[in-house]
């Protein structure tokens, strides 16, 4: 069969995109695991999710360290044994901090997996935290603080967070050269006790899974003792009441300003969240968004500007981030507030929708392409308390939402006199 390269490839719209729902077993301890079978490579990545995280810690930074720490030695291995262990069988190891949790993630070959796990326990229930490590990381913590305020994104950012949840919130607080100093291996053994036990465990465990694999779970994870209740993390809501403003942080020596506006908005299990986040898409949330093709295709004022909904457990954030030259600041911010007030007085065109619509299907299926990305989304579904429904009303929502509702969205919810606004950069 001839291929005729100068035609264009027939355009297709995707349509049914479903989710393959995880199979939810129990370990004999009491851990739930989400168990998702797929793929045809014998690869398999385990999530262990623990709930805790920066909302939790007593200082800043603490949750970080022993994210990042746990996978430097244990007491009964160092970190270059660790380290030759994951080599010699082919893995690969890592952890994150986030609001709420504390997540240690691993991929294994089958074949090796029951010469992993038990490492990856070990590291999970056990870790030594060693000295020599927590100071090597105080050092590299230290000057990446010191980077970071070199740069208007991170002041920004800081500035914002601050205000937005209140310096008294977790989330709200940043860390200063002094606290990062003042951690010590005691607080990271209290976190860890208090944070990381099976009470406060949900696996997620992807790919080719089969009894083997989920016996030797059980085996090592599943024997964990469960002595402890179930914590719940602190609230992500903001400690003080929102207060629109406009803020400058000034940074003298700055060629660029960043800016970052926030409105506070509904949360996730609203039944407007999913119309809301279709139309904050169109403003900023892909490359051929409102914001995109005005402030940096048309004028030119920046490289990138981005629009985002930020659902989290206890709040949601609508966020418009940029950067520009410092004598384009006012511009960006007067086009911003230019193009909301477009979507709030003109319907959206129907060619243009259906872009949006064809953008955030795509999204959707690439979610559902393989194991891992499956994965990635009932990871964020745990930590995020994402209801089970929620992947299916966003492709119906795609499909049904129409111009009328995306303008009652914006009159509703993109009040610009209810804008935090915070520039970082050269006073001028």
């Amino acid at each position: 069969m001839s291929i005729d390269n100068k035609k264009q490839p027939t355009i297709q719209k995707i349509t049914g995109i479903d989710i393959l729902k995880p199979e939810q077993i129990f370990l004999d301890n009491g851990i739930p695991v989400n168990v998702i079978r797929m793929g045809d490579t014998a690869v398999t990545r385990l999530d262990l999710i623990f709930e805790g995280g920066r909302c939790d810690e007593p200082r800043p930074m603490i949750s970080d360290f022993v994210s990042a720490l746990m996978r430097e030695g244990t007491f009964s291995k160092s970190a270059e044994e660790i380290a030759d262990s994951l080599d010699y069988y082919g893995s690969w190891m890592g952890s994150e901090t986030s609001s709420h949790n504390t997540t240690l993630s691993v991929y294994s070959l089958n074949k090796h997996f029951n010469k992993i796990i038990p490492v990856f326990t070990d590291i999970a229930t056990a870790p030594a935290f060693p000295e020599n490590k927590l100071e090597n990381l105080k050092d590299v913590a230290i000057t990446r603080l010191n980077n970071n305020r070199q740069k208007v994104t991170y002041l920004a950012s800081s500035e914002f967070q601050k205000r937005y949840y209140g310096e008294n919130h977790n989330l709200g607080k940043h860390p200063e050269e002094t606290t990062i100093r003042s951690i010590n291996r005691n607080d990271l053994l209290n976190f860890h006790k208090k944070r990381i036990h099976p009470a406060n465990a949900k696996i997620v465990i992807s790919g080719m899974v089969d009894k083997d694999i989920l016996n030797v779970i059980n085996h090592n994870l599943g024997q964990i003792p469960s002595t402890t209740r179930h914590s719940q993390s602190a609230s992500d809501k903001p400690a003080i009441e929102f207060h629109p403003d406009k803020i400058f942080v000034e940074k003298k020596d700055a060629v660029q300003s960043a800016i970052k506006i926030g409105i506070p908005t509904i949360l996730r299990t609203h039944p407007d969240y999913i119309p809301l986040r279709i139309l904050i898409t169109a403003l900023g949330g892909y490359f051929g968004s409102r914001l995109m093709q005005n402030i940096r295709e048309d004028k030119g004022y920046t490289y990138s500007i981005s629009a985002l909904l930020i659902g989290m457990r206890n709040n949601s954030c609508i966020t418009i981030s940029s950067q520009c030259a410092t004598a384009y600041t006012q511009r960006v911010i007067e086009e911003i507030v230019k193009e909301i007030h477009k979507l709030q007085t003109e319907p959206i065109s129907t060619d243009e929708l259906e872009r949006v619509k064809a953008y955030m299907r795509g999204d959707l299926a690439k979610t559902t392409d393989t194991p891992f990305t499956l994965s990635d989304y009932y990871c964020a579904a745990i930590t995020n308390n994402i209801p089970e429904d929620y992947f299916i009303k966003q492709s119906m929502a795609i499909d049904n939402i129409t111009p009328a509702t995306l303008q009652d969205m914006a009159i509703k919810y993109l009040a610009t006199n209810q804008m935090l606004t915070i520039v970082a950069g050269l006073l001028k």
